[in-house]
């Protein structure tokens, strides 16, 4: 009895080192846009912190492919692309991603490597389809 013990408490302390508070911070995705994911109440937002150094479109820095017209003008730096996240058994979702390149948004899944809590994944889910974008903490 001891024995089981002692194996399955290392387990307790590995599911909970990913608390919703490891979240918060800045993360930088491959192509070097970077995120800041931030705590507003109950909810996870993450806005746009840097920008790729060679982005897909938007060149000018500004939202283009927005189908509300009267958004086309608002810069994407400082922007909220994340929004609406809860944080549950270590997982952030119920919210959506913006994709600033095409204009679109998406149900969006956020979560961290419980082994190396300085990456975590986005998944950006259309319809049964998804893809997920790597991120790695900045300091």
């Amino acid at each position: 009895m001891k024995f089981i013990i002692f194996l399955v408490l290392p387990l307790l302390f590995l599911s909970s080192s990913v608390s919703s508070d490891t979240y918060i911070g800045k993360w930088e995705i491959t192509g070097g846009s970077v995120i800041e994911i931030y705590k507003d109440g109950d909810y996870f937002f993450g806005k746009i912190n840097k920008r790729a150094k060679r982005p897909l479109s938007n060149l000018n820095g500004l939202d283009n492919k927005n189908p509300q017209k009267e958004l086309q003008g608002r810069v994407l730096l400082g922007m909220n692309i994340l929004e609406n996240l809860s944080y549950k058994d270590g997982v952030l979702s119920g919210g959506t991603i913006y994709n600033a390149d095409s204009g679109k948004s998406y149900i969006v899944k956020v979560w961290i490597n419980s082994d190396d809590t300085d990456i975590c994944y986005i998944r950006a889910y259309k319809s049964l389809l998804f893809k997920t974008f790597e991120a790695r903490r900045v300091n």
